[in-house]
């Protein structure tokens, strides 16, 4: 009887990993968290990174530069799997290149052997047909495709693709917030968190119209003051920008890049408001209420989902608390490990 070696690698995971994105950082650590929890050590996990440096400091696993196409090569012969990680990797709003770059890890991956696999998946803005046709494909090789809202699902199921509906990976690392965190910048209900980054056209401008009377307010009828939430570099710059133009009353700009940074930002505040889908993700897991601007179709919908308040271009809707339920990070890790078993066959 002929047997067939061990492959390095049981796991090879893709996505917009080493960026200093805090939300694609977060669903990687989910990721492998949850890779862990199936049995998969960590020397059997390897990260396609734009900073390969960064990604084996923080997870302790190997990492390789996801822009050196022989490495992804050799790495995808090696492995037995590869993993999308989560994220709206398959959208053409900037450029093509994100869907021609994820199709082609997943063609290369069934050339060389290594199943390819998709979870907390968002799909769009898909503007042309060429970027319809690569997504379709790509999602149609993957063994499981987990998408994140029902939107996703609804364009798999008219593409003919087999998905799951689920939650953002991002869910099952929720018990952090459980834990408190008495080391916070304010005092308990006197912070309104505010989240902008970059989008094309004016919605930045115009968002940050409204937040501003609703900062000023905030800090007249509440005493508390208005702190911006920087999940990447992008947004931490135009946010400084927008403070030095007097466009927006923010006390200070806090990057966060960890977890933890989260839990100390978020811990105690009065109310949210932002763009982002993981600093609106966030704030429902420190259970702050919320109003979230839909900057991108992934927003909206995990909004309507929640029976969030979403602006839209008017004043500002008072910020209220997600209807999520239930808000069990053991019920989102079951969620995520059933198909990371069903994947990897534990």
């Amino acid at each position: 009887m002929t047997v067939t070696p061990l492959k390095r690698y049981r796991v090879a995971l893709a996505g917009y990993y080493g960026f200093g994105n805090l939300g694609d950082e977060l669903l990687l650590e989910a990721a492998v968290a949850s890779l862990l929890r199936c049995g998969v050590a960590r020397e059997r996990m390897v990260v396609l990174s734009n900073d390969p440096g960064d990604s084996r400091r923080k997870l302790g696993v190997e990492a390789v530069d996801r822009w050196k196409v022989r490495q992804i090569c050799r790495v995808l012969g090696q492995s037995e799997t590869l993993l999308l990680g989560g994220g709206g990797l398959f959208q053409d709003v900037t450029s093509l290149g994100s869907c021609v770059y994820y199709w082609g890890l997943v063609r290369g991956a069934v050339i060389r052997g290594a199943v390819p696999w998709a979870l907390g998946q968002s799909l769009g803005p898909l503007g042309s047909g060429l970027a319809r046709r690569l997504a379709r494909d790509a999602l149609r090789r993957c063994r499981v495709v987990q998408v994140r809202d029902r939107a996703a699902l609804s364009l798999c199921e008219s593409w003919g693709v087999r998905a799951r509906w689920g939650h953002d990976p991002v869910f099952t690392l929720g018990d952090v917030f459980s834990l408190g965190n008495p080391a916070s910048d304010a005092a308990p209900d006197k912070m309104l968190l505010v989240n902008l980054r970059p989008c094309a056209g004016d919605l930045p401008q115009r968002f940050a119209e409204a937040l501003s009377l609703y900062a000023l307010a905030f800090a007249r009828d509440v005493g508390g003051e208005a702190v911006g939430v920087a999940l990447s570099e992008e947004d931490e710059r135009l946010m400084l920008r927008f403070m030095e133009e007097k466009r927006l009353p923010l006390a200070r700009v806090e990057r966060v890049a960890t977890l933890s940074d989260a839990l100390r930002v978020f811990h105690g505040a009065k109310a949210a408001v932002g763009m982002r889908l993981h600093f609106a993700i966030l704030a429902v897991l420190a259970s702050v209420p919320l109003t979230v601007v839909p900057y991108d179709p992934k927003v909206q919908v995990f909004a309507s989902d929640r029976e969030i308040p979403v602006w839209d271009g008017g004043p500002l809707p008072a910020p209220q608390l997600a209807e999520v339920r239930p808000l069990s990070p053991e019920f989102f890790r079951e969620e995520i490990d059933a198909i990371c078993r069903d994947v990897v066959r534990f």
